[in-house]
């Protein structure tokens, strides 16, 4: 079982996984050029399973690597831009809206923030003693999509230009200027680093807030960045994940969302992805349901983009069965997993196939405990153990032992209640 900081991979840290090496690759605040994907694409294709994973921090992966391969995989995402800063590899997680700058409902558009944010993170070698699973984020306060707190975060305050400084998800209660909100962050980001070497624990905000008087510290060293606010009201993430087209900032604009089944792109697709969007200059994003944004897509072009995606299997139907499920790699791609979780995913998937969606309904199917990069917060948990499934639903548990076919079938039982819920509601 493979658990701790030295198994989180990153382009130079390739981690070996049951197929073979798996690399991350960061993608600041899920923007990415259409000339970068294209270049995973060929990547994918050449040197890796054919797969695309998009995580759930808007990053990607790429599986089933020979360490022969590694060599010049790094050197063609290196000429693509995504290997920036060889020491800072795995200091990755820059998350915001994959809506940044196209929802109507923003307050701040985040994506400036973001850019400047990683170029100074790159500049600073102080920055890659960070964890590789801290995260920062940055809420222009329009949709939220993200169900975590990030270790340190920015959330716009309604009706300011200003956003309120949080700290592992606890409010530090400064309110920040956009102006000072990038410098703020890069000290605060400082801070954790040398508090956590201090008492001893992991560089990730959870873990400071846990100290006594720690918070007390952060405010007191903070405070000169902005002034003592009253803390906002937590927003909640959005309870579905969006499907369809989707109204833009711009009226003769739209963003297409289509469905990513499980969060996995096949090469193919993503060389079309790539084509597409520059074809009409759009904006392409990385989202943390593990999907993809084509924003500014002039509304001419959309039913052309609508139908090419179609034709390569991205749908943009909500009740294709997919909308809602995530899985780990399973038994083909990980050591611990003691299911084929995505078989079973994609049977059930099969299943719910028609049926209508719902708000909020969210299934996490998993090989073992660890439930490795699941959601938090999921309606329906499916975990495998030795003899079968375990069934949780709303974290609660409830059946154990379940066949996969009796998995399934508890899934649809629970899908069916809970729309009956929803409508009745």
């Amino acid at each position: 079982m493979r658990i701790g900081e030295k198994f989180c991979p990153g382009i130079l840290h390739a981690v070996p996984a049951k197929d073979g090496m798996l690399i991350r690759i960061r993608v600041p605040g899920g923007l990415l050029a259409a000339s970068q994907m294209k270049a995973v694409a060929r990547i994918s294709t050449e040197f890796a399973n054919g797969e695309i994973e998009i995580t759930s921090r808007s990053n990607l992966q790429l599986r089933a690597i020979t360490d022969r391969n590694l060599p010049a995989i790094v050197e063609m995402l290196s000429s693509a831009g995504l290997l920036p800063s060889r020491q800072h590899d795995r200091v990755r997680n820059i998350v915001t809206s994959p809506l940044a700058g196209l929802d109507p409902e923003e307050m701040i558009d985040t994506r400036p923030l973001v850019r400047e944010l990683d170029r100074r993170l790159i500049l600073d070698p102080v920055f890659a003693e960070l964890h590789p699973k801290f995260s920062f984020g940055i809420d222009g306060g329009g949709q939220t999509f993200i169900r975590e707190w990030s270790d340190l975060s920015l959330e716009a305050l309604p009706s300011l230009s200003e956003f309120q400084l949080y700290l592992g998800g606890a409010s530090t209660g400064i309110s920040i200027s956009t102006g000072q909100s990038v410098a703020c962050l890069l000290e605060a980001a400082k801070l954790c680093i040398s508090l956590a070497k201090q008492v001893g624990v992991p560089i990730r905000g959870k873990a400071l807030i846990s100290v006594p008087e720690m918070m007390t510290t952060v405010v007191r060293e903070l405070s000169r960045f902005g002034t003592a606010s009253i803390r906002s009201q937590e927003r909640a993430a959005a309870l579905q994940t969006p499907i369809g087209v989707l109204p833009s900032i711009h009226a003769n604009q739209a963003n297409i969302v289509p469905l990513i089944p499980l969060g996995r792109l096949t090469s193919m697709q993503a060389q079309r992805i790539s084509e597409l969007i520059n074809d009409c200059e759009g904006d392409l994003r990385l989202a943390p349901w593990r999907g993809i944004v084509l924003g500014a897509v002039p509304r001419y072009f959309v039913a052309t983009i609508t139908a090419q995606l179609d034709a390569v299997g991205l749908s943009l139907n909500a009740n294709d069965g997919f909308h809602g499920i995530a899985a780990c790699a399973g038994l083909s791609g990980c050591d611990a997993s003691l299911a084929d979780v995505r078989g079973d995913a994609a049977l059930l998937a099969q299943s719910l196939a028609g049926r209508a969606a719902a708000p909020g309904w969210t299934v996490n199917i998993s090989g073992c405990e660890k439930q490795c990069a699941m959601r938090r917060g999921a309606i329906v948990e499916l975990v495998a153990d030795t003899v079968g499934y375990s069934l949780r639903l709303n974290g609660e548990a409830t059946v154990s032992h379940l066949s996969p076919h009796g998995a399934i079938n508890a899934v649809l039982s629970a899908h069916s209640n809970y729309i009956s819920g929803v409508v009745a509601s």
